[in-house]
C-alpha cells in the first residue's frame, strides 16, 4: 500500500506533505493562512537527514523560505516501524513553552505555525547549515566555544523547566516507549534481524557477549524502568550531534520530538556518550562538568549509566552512526560502557 493511502486511512481529513505536489502544498498553505495569493512556491526540497519526520525546505517566489515538518504514524526513514503521529504536536509545545526563555529561544528555531490535525509544524529556516555529525569523522574536534554554548543551552533548559516551575506537562509516552525499545531492548534481541558483522566484522560476537552478560542485562532492565518513569526535568530527549547544527547565527538545537519530563542525567549522558564515540580528547570531555550547571539532586551514578547505555545501543542497535572505529575501538568502548553500568 502506498504511504499516502496508509496515512489517509488513519488521518482522512489531514493534509499529506509531498514535495512533488506543489499545487497541493500551495493550496494547503493558502488555506492555513500561511501563504498569501501574491506568493508562489518556487521549490520544496528535502531539508536535512532526519530519520523521524518528513521535512521540507520551502522557498517562495520572493526568495523567503521556511521549514515544514510532518510527523506520520511511522518512522520516515523506516516506514515499517510504527511511531506516534502526534510527535510534531509535542515538539511544537516544546518550542512554544521553552521559547519564552530568552536563552532557549536564542538556540532554537522560531515556531511559526502549527496544524495539530495534520501534525505539521512550520518553523524558521536556519539556512543550509551542517549538523555536528562531522565529529564522528577521524580527527574532528569539537570547538570549546560550541560545547560551551550547548552546555549553556542544556543548563538553561534543565534549570528553568522543572515540574514545579511549569504550568504544562509533557509525558510523550509513545515516543518514550519507542525510544526505550531501541535503547534498552532491540540491541540485545538475538533475532532482531540486524547483522552486526555487516557493520564491523567481529561485532556480532561482541553483541553476543553483551546480551549474555547477566549482570549487565539486569542493570539495563532496571535503567529502562527508570527512563520510563516521569521525572522532574524537561529534557530535549535526543541531545546528540545530529540535533545540533551550525548556522550563520551560531549553533542551534533542533528536533525536540523526543522531549519529556525525566532525568536531567539522560540528556547529559547522551551528549557525553557521543563525544566518547567521536573520540574527543579528555580536555573536551572535562569541559562538561566544568560548564554544565547541575540541578539539585543530580546523580553522578545515573549520569554514568545513561552514558553507558547510549554507547552500547549505538554500537549494537539499529540507530548506527557514521563513526570510523575499528573493532578493537568498539570493544574498548563497550567495556568502558559496561563499567559505567555495572559496579563490580
Amino acid at each position: 500500500m502506498a504511504l499516502i493511502s496508509r496515512f489517509k486511512e488513519t488521518h482522512p481529513n489531514a493534509f499529506y506533505l509531498d514535495g512533488n505536489d506543489l499545487p497541493g502544498l500551495t493550496e494547503y498553505l493558502l488555506t492555513q493562512g500561511w501563504l498569501t495569493p501574491k506568493h508562489s512556491i518556487r521549490c520544496a526540497t528535502k531539508a536535512g537527514e532526519g530519520n523521524m519526520n518528513k521535512v521540507l525546505r520551502v522557498q517562495l517566489s520572493d526568495l523567503e523560505s521556511f521549514i515544514i515538518k510532518q510527523s506520520r504514524p511511522w518512522v520516515e526513514k523506516f516506514p515499517d516501524i510504527p511511531a506516534p503521529a502526534d510527535r510534531a504536536n509535542i515538539e511544537g509545545l516544546f518550542y512554544r513553552e521553552t521559547g519564552k526563555n530568552s536563552t532557549i529561544a536564542a538556540f532554537s528555531p522560531a515556531l511559526l505555525h502549527e496544524d495539530a490535525e495534520s501534525h505539521i509544524l512550520i518553523v524558521e529556516d536556519l539556512g543550509v547549515g551542517s549538523d555536528l555529525t562531522y565529529l564522528y569523522r577521524d580527527g574532528s574536534t569539537l570547538e570549546e566555544g560550541i560545547l560551551a554554548n550547548l552546555l549553556h543551552y542544556l543548563s538553561a533548559l534543565h534549570k528553568n523547566f522543572t515540574r514545579q516551575q511549569c504550568a504544562f506537562s509533557i509525558e510523550n509516552r509513545g515516543m518514550r516507549e519507542l525510544n526505550a525499545e531501541h535503547i534498552f531492548r532491540f540491541p540485545f534481541n538475538a533475532d532482531n534481524g540486524l547483522n552486526l558483522d555487516d557493520i564491523t566484522p567481529g561485532l556480532a560476537e561482541l553483541g553476543r557477549q553483551t546480551r549474555e552478560d547477566s549482570a549487565l542485562m539486569k542493570q539495563i532492565a532496571a535503567l529502562e524502568l527508570r527512563y520510563l518513569q516521569n521525572g522532574n526535568t524537561l529534557l530535549h530527549g535526543d541531545f546528540y550531534p545530529g540535533s545540533m547544527i551550525h548556522t550563520d547565527e551560531g549553533i542551534k538545537v533542533i528536533d525536540a520530538e523526543f522531549c519529556f519530563f525525566g532525568d536531567a542525567e539522560f540528556d547529559l549522558g547522551v551528549l557525553r556518550a557521543h563525544l566518547l564515540m567521536a573520540r574527543q580528547p579528555e580536555s573536551t570531555l572535562a569541559t562538561i562538568p566544568r560548564l554544565y550547571e547541575k540541578p539539585a539532586g543530580f546523580s553522578e551514578t545515573l549520569y554514568q549509566q545513561y552514558t553507558g547505555i547510549e554507547i552500547i545501543r549505538r554500537l549494537l542497535g539499529l540507530a548506527q552512526l557514521p563513526i570510523q572505529l575499528e573493532l578493537a575501538e568498539k570493544e574498548a568502548l563497550l567495556e568502558k560502557a559496561r563499567a559505567m553500568l555495572v559496579k563490580n
